[in-house]
């Protein structure tokens, strides 16, 4: 009996054409990938930016190229605090002090939560930003591509450093804006 309904569950999915998928690890390019970030401050802009990233993305494919909704796609990214760079050495202790890179020494953003956006290929994303010992929930929308062996994702986020217990950052007369836009491009290699 067991077999037979077996059978029949099988003849059914392919009848209904039905189609399962199974996720893809992509590995975070680390050279290849970067996150910038812009402030602004009493005087002028202020940037910074980092290529020394990690992590993956677990992602399913429907055929025609999409995100595939089951199973559920997850991104892990994170980096070290101290690799956040202004161009400016000052800017950049006083921005890792104001952090606490010597107590925490990462910033990671958990992805757990997709849905299609409006646009093909453009999807809403929710998750976890850990800074400063501190995680907060974060929304945003991003493009998600594959082109078979590698994955970029490309997005923007406005993140409130008082979200996270921080205060904003001054530097002599500088004083820079809480709201920070940060902007993320991955290039993620899917792992063998």
């Amino acid at each position: 009996m067991t077999v037979t309904a077996g059978w029949l569950v099988a003849a059914a999915e392919e009848k209904c054409m039905i189609r399962k998928t199974s996720d893809e690890r992509f590995e975070i390019v680390s050279g290849g990938s970067s996150l910038t970030f812009f402030a602004t401050s009493t005087t002028r802009s202020a940037y910074g930016k980092t290529t020394e990233l990690g992590g993956y993305i677990d992602a399913a494919w429907n055929p025609d190229g999409t995100l595939a909704g089951e199973p559920a796609p997850r991104m892990h990214v994170e980096f070290k605090v101290e690799s956040l760079r202004t161009g400016n050495d000052l800017q950049d202790r006083e921005m890792w002090k104001l952090i606490d890179s010597q107590r925490f020494p990462k910033i990671v953003g958990d992805l757990g939560e997709f849905s299609p956006g409006s646009v093909r290929g453009r999807y809403a994303g929710a998750g976890q930003i850990t800074l400063a010992g501190l995680s907060r929930r974060y929304e945003s929308e991003f493009r998600l591509d594959r082109d078979g062996k590698r994955a970029t994702l490309d997005g923007e986020l406005n993140v409130d450093v008082r979200d996270f217990g921080l205060k904003p950052m001054k530097l002599l007369v500088l004083s820079v804006a809480p709201l920070v836009k940060v902007r993320l491009h991955l290039v993620a290699a899917r792992s063998a």
